[in-house]
């Protein structure tokens, strides 16, 4: 995998969210140390995979809504947890989308939101939390579409952001990736990403 893209995908993720966020995708807080500062980052990790490394078998979409697909697994996400939201932080967004995918703006794979700023970790592994939205696969899927890239054997990269916000929730269910963009818009105080890849055939 070319790990040098990884800076580039964190940024268009944010780019194309058309959101006032740091270019380095962390919002820091200063905190005493022996007498020293140090940054504490906003951060996003999951146990299930490692920022740059393969997405699990298992997350790989199927299920309703994956008749016509040409992927038939097991469509579980990935357990996420966080750590140093910024101060002020009433709620979180989650966006997944894969930029690799032949379509403008990529493909959107998850799309989360009113999770509570008390949160610090989705469950994922099947277990439905928080507002669910709609993602690229068309209605009326929602929830986690799984990786589903063609079976030509080049990776496709998977950009997980985490937004922290100043309000604990939107205004509408089953909202879509743009519309849930929008309306976070005015209330971003950080972000963060993780990048897990995935190909087919494994």
């Amino acid at each position: 995998m070319n790990t040098s893209r990884l800076p580039a995908l964190r940024a268009a993720a944010v780019a194309a969210a058309a959101l006032a966020v740091s270019c380095t995708l962390t919002a820091a807080a200063p905190a005493a140390e022996s007498g020293a500062t140090r940054l504490t980052p906003f951060t996003l990790t999951s146990p299930d995979f490692r920022d740059g490394g393969k997405l699990p078998s298992w997350t790989e979409f199927g299920g309703p809504g994956s008749e016509d697909a040409p992927c038939h697994g097991k469509n579980l996400a990935p357990q996420l947890n966080w750590r140093n939201a910024p101060e002020g932080t009433a709620g979180y967004a989650l966006l997944v989308n894969d930029p690799d995918a032949p379509r403008a703006g990529g493909w959107h794979h998850w799309v989360l939101y009113d999770i509570p700023g008390s949160a610090s970790r989705i469950d994922g592994h099947g277990t439905v939390q928080f507002t669910q939205g709609a993602n690229s696969f068309g209605p009326p899927v929602v929830g986690w579409g799984g990786p589903c890239p063609p079976a030509t054997g080049q990776p496709h990269h998977y950009v997980f952001t985490l937004y922290a916000l100043s309000t604990p929730t939107l205004p509408n269910a089953g909202m879509t990736y743009e519309e849930v963009t929008t309306a976070i818009t005015p209330y971003v105080l950080g972000a963060t990403t993780i990048v897990g890849t995935f190909r087919l055939p494994a």
